[in-house]
């Protein structure tokens, strides 16, 4: 059994017994409705959803939950898109006030619990007849469920970088390159006398910060982000200024254009791309995710063969989660949402349309309860299902972005990566730059708070 409320997330293993948390400012009942009964309570009143995503998404949702339910929803959209780096937690934070559920992106869970916006689950909700979350990947179940020990959300997708190498042409014939030296000499067979580039990687709409702390994370820094003791930004720091040089090399053969996630996993889908660093993701133009058949998929190259240092895995700042408000007027409405979310009947038609909704649970579990399909379990991605299953399942975490105004820390480091990828700075002085941000950003915070908030999200007290 899942424990709500383990003293550290290193300990998850040894940590069996059940908590039995109560859902502060929800309404707890005795009995929990069986499938049969859901959502037949309060038809009358909508459920009030804050959705930190798009309308395609709302509508898709709206689509679903319709089909196997009477009580409407009242979304509420809160796209980061149109929303300033500055003003996104404000805003986040006064939309909490008039929801029940909200999908946030994990990087606010830190402002959210700093604030006491968001109510604790209880051992009901995490249970088998709820969440039943001890079949989750161990990632998810510790990385993204649980702050400072306690289980506050429930994870609906993190998604992780792979090496895709299509299969059906001759030029790339090579196996997978283990380091990046050999990448970037794969490069330049994929390319050959091409007049475009046949290679990319997702660096446009802030996924350039996201692949680079990607990139830092699998040359396995001494010290993550910022220093244990002082909170200064060590991202200025040697192995960092190595990962982004190396980076701007990869990036020099790709050539000018600069791609969405959703671009990229377009074109390695559809053959344009024969190879790239990419995820399953929708393109603007399209209304599912790309079926990408034809290719492997292996992890990112590492910096040297001589590192056998298994890797943490690193689950991005953007991957959504379901909390519930402290604000919530209907309790069991709201736990009966995210039950479904998780993977119930319908819920495979969102995860065709949304970037970031994947499988939470392994091999043993079907992905959702209605037996359907998911994008990541069909035939044509099904070696991306096994790299994403084999990620998930570490049991070796490192902690996202999580901060008190998680969105500038992340704007200002991927403006300094551009900067050093489109020859305006070099790499030390892009990042040096950056740590400076870092550091003016946390004293605007407050050093106190914003190193509580960083162990919190380490898994520790406050």
């Amino acid at each position: 059994m899942f424990d709500p409320n383990p003293t550290n997330r290193r300990c998850f293993l040894i940590s069996t017994a059940a908590s039995g948390l109560v859902l502060v400012g929800c309404k707890k009942t005795d009995v929990e409705p069986g499938p049969a009964a859901i959502l037949n309570s309060r038809r009358d009143v909508p459920l009030r959803v804050l959705l930190c995503g798009n309308d395609r998404w709302a509508a898709t949702m709206k689509t679903a939950w319709a089909g196997i339910a009477e009580q409407p929803l009242q979304i509420n959209v809160l796209d980061p898109a149109t929303v300033s780096a500055e003003a996104w937690q404000a805003k986040a934070i006064e939309a909490m006030n008039s929801c029940e559920v909200a999908i946030v992106p994990a990087g606010l869970l830190a402002a959210m619990d700093n604030e006491n916006i968001i109510v604790p689950f209880n051992s009901d909700l995490l249970g088998e007849s709820g969440l039943n979350v001890d079949t989750f990947f161990p990632v998810l179940r510790e990385g993204l469920m649980k702050h400072a020990g306690r289980a506050i959300a429930a994870p609906l997708g993190a998604l992780q970088p792979a090496l895709v190498i299509r299969t059906d042409t001759e030029d790339t014939d090579f196996g997978s390159p283990a380091t990046w030296d050999e990448y970037i000499e794969a490069i330049g067979k994929v390319n050959g006398d091409s007049k475009d580039s046949l290679a990319g990687e997702p660096l446009a709409d802030g996924a350039a910060a996201t692949m680079f702390l990607w990139r830092v994370n699998a040359s396995n820094p001494p010290v993550w982000l910022f220093d244990r003791e002082t909170l200064s930004p060590v991202i200025d720091s040697e192995t960092y200024v190595a990962a982004l040089e190396t980076m701007k090399r990869c990036v020099s053969m790709y050539g000018k254009e600069r791609l969405t996630a959703g671009e990229v996993w377009l074109r390695i889908a559809t053959g344009k791309l024969r190879m790239a660093i990419a995820w399953p993701a929708v393109h603007s133009k399209n209304e599912r995710i790309a079926e990408a058949t034809d290719c492997q998929f292996f992890p990112l190259p590492r910096a040297s063969e001589k590192d056998s240092t298994p890797v943490q895995t690193l689950v991005n700042y953007d991957a959504p989660v379901a909390v519930i408000s402290s604000h919530c007027r209907q309790s069991e409405a709201a736990k009966r949402l995210i039950t479904w979310l998780v993977g119930g009947e319908g819920t495979s038609m969102i995860r065709d349309a949304v970037t970031g909704l994947t499988e939470l649970r392994g091999n043993s579990e079907p992905l959702s309860r209605d037996g359907e399909n998911s994008p990541l379990e069909s035939r044509s991605v099904d070696q991306y299902r096994t790299h994403l299953s084999t990620s998930l399942s570490s049991l070796s975490i490192r902690t996202p972005l999580q901060l008190l105004q998680y969105r500038p820390y992340a704007e200002a480091l991927d403006e300094a990566v551009l900067s050093c990828l489109d020859d305006k700075q070099p790499a030390q002085e892009a990042l040096t730059q950056a740590a400076k941000t870092w550091a003016e950003l946390t004293e605007k915070v407050g050093i106190k708070s914003q190193a509580k908030a960083w162990r919190k999200a380490q898994g520790l007290s406050g």
